[in-house]
């Protein structure tokens, strides 16, 4: 969608400016999905480098600052699940509380990986003219569902 749409929002951004800060955000968070698999990807090679020269201080040490982001991560989740839940159905959502850090940490791990996955095979697509990215509505029948064109049964 980034790809597709967002020049002509661009170019003129007065016309659509409501959208702007939409396109601007989504161009971040692809940006921000990339680092963070190549940020993994590189840590781990760290972490690896570490404990095959032997090197447990370096090993200690950035394992507790990547602790103390996660835990960072975890109660900054927390505090917005807090008042979403306080905002949305005045508390009765936090039953839930217990399964909130997990949840976080997974669907950004996931989403954050569908995005990197995905990003050179919808370049492709829009270099070879397709229109990827975008959902088109499959043509349903009323056939298919057993009505005649005025909404009424067969029966």
């Amino acid at each position: 969608m980034l790809l597709t749409k967002s020049f002509g929002i661009l170019r003129h951004p007065i016309k659509h400016f409501s959208m702007v800060p939409i396109i601007i955000d989504y161009g971040l968070s692809i940006i921000w999905s990339l680092f963070y698999w190549i940020s993994m990807a590189t840590f781990i090679v760290l972490q690896i480098g570490y404990v095959i020269n032997q090197d447990w201080h370096r090993l200690l040490s950035s394992l507790s600052i990547a602790a103390i982001f996660i835990t960072i991560e975890i109660l900054v989740g927390l505090i917005q699940l807090v008042q979403a839940s306080y905002f949305n159905d005045g508390g009765r959502s936090l039953k839930y509380i217990a399964f909130a850090p997990w949840y976080i940490l997974i669907y950004w791990m996931v989403n954050t990986y569908t995005v990197a996955v995905e990003i050179v095979p919808t370049i492709r697509q829009i270099i070879r003219g397709k229109d990827a990215g975008v959902w088109k509505s499959p043509t349903r029948s009323t056939e298919a569902t057993g009505k005649r064109e005025g909404g009424n049964s067969d029966e």
